[in-house]
């Protein structure tokens, strides 16, 4: 009996030895998982930052690509419209040498009044000579300044100056519509107008390459959200489908009233999306373009703001025939925008 009882307690110290290691392992286990759990979250606090940070350097490219297209459209009809005013003040110029010698001849025609006071024979003479002289300096003046088209070509040159100046209101209106610099926050949208101004602001990469094709449904129903993000959103869908057509082609743009809602399609005529792509076009960082050249996140932020507005996005693809991506927004949506 001794012996077996000497034995239970030698067990059970064995027993309570390993239940104790155990437990000793179980807490540093624990203490490990919490240190790691902390590490972690640091981790993920930084890549957080990092993405945002990137996401932002995104915004300002995009907005710099913005910039340098609203200079290139201001400088056009600015660079006509100094050039006209130029020329328009050479025209008139030459227009008052032209009434300079209308006065000129006006004067010569007086001077044979002086010359009848004194007139005699051979004075009367040369009177009626200077007098046929005047009429003819004053008939070929006369009919030069009627014949010069010089105030007709002035006139000209600023109604074209004008429209300069018109288009040129046009745009800052339509910059300003666009980025919506007057206010922020939750508005209601014509998605018409914001397709035009997207549109007028990628006009640089368009013109001269790619045909523009609109079909906007006129009676189309407002959307409550965040036009500067609205718009953001078309303009990456404008720009990305130039950028499939890298030589010439075709944006066809389509709005239409659907049920509930409103859908707004771009649709191109370039290379396509590959199959093995597809599936990743809306990860954050995925892109196919060499390095330095893109971030990846230009879909990415398409997808997450027309998400936070309550809507959604699908893509119809055909390698080397173009691709068509469609925006589905609800109409007067009270959705609440989370993208910054």
């Amino acid at each position: 009996m001794t012996v077996v009882l000497v034995i239970l307690v030698l067990l059970l110290a064995a027993a309570a030895g390993f239940l104790f290691w155990q437990l000793r392992q179980a807490e540093a286990a624990k203490a490990q998982l919490s240190a790691d759990h902390q590490q972690t979250e640091v981790e993920l606090k930084q890549l957080q930052s990092s993405q945002a940070q990137v996401i932002h350097t995104t915004k300002l490219a995009s907005l710099g690509q913005m910039v340098a297209g609203v200079a290139h459209e201001l400088n056009t009809p600015l660079g006509f419209v100094k050039s006209n005013v130029e020329v328009v003040g050479e025209l008139l110029d030459d227009y008052r040498k032209l009434v300079k010698e209308y006065d000129i001849a006006v004067q010569y025609c007086q001077q044979p009044v002086d010359l009848m006071f004194g007139a005699d024979k051979e004075s009367l003479d040369k009177l009626v000579k200077h007098v046929e002289e005047s009429r003819r300096k004053l008939f070929d003046a006369r009919r030069a300044v009627e014949k010069s088209s010089l105030l007709t070509e002035a006139k000209e040159l600023l109604a074209d100056s004008a429209d300069g100046i018109t288009q040129l209101a046009s745009l800052v209106q339509n910059l300003k519509g666009f980025a919506r610099v007057d206010r922020d926050g939750m508005d209601l949208m014509d998605v018409n107008e914001g397709v035009e101004s997207a549109l007028m602001i990628a006009a640089h990469q368009l013109r001269d390459r790619i045909k523009v094709v609109r079909k906007l449904d006129a009676d189309m129903p407002r959307v409550r959200g965040m036009p500067s993000q609205l718009n953001q959103v078309f303009l990456n869908l404008i720009t990305n489908a130039a950028q499939a057509m890298p030589e010439e082609g075709t944006l066809t743009v389509a709005t239409r009233a659907g049920d509930g809602g409103v859908e707004i399609a771009f649709s191109d005529t370039g290379c396509g999306i590959p199959d093995d792509v597809l599936p990743k076009i809306f990860d954050p960082f995925f892109t196919t373009k060499a390095p330095g050249e893109g971030t990846g996140l230009g879909l990415s932020i398409v997808h997450k703001i027309v998400k936070s507005h309550g809507g959604s996005i699908k893509v119809r693809t055909t390698p080397n025939r173009g691709s068509e991506f469609t925006v589905m927004l609800p109409a007067e949506s009270a959705a609440r925008p989370t993208v910054h």
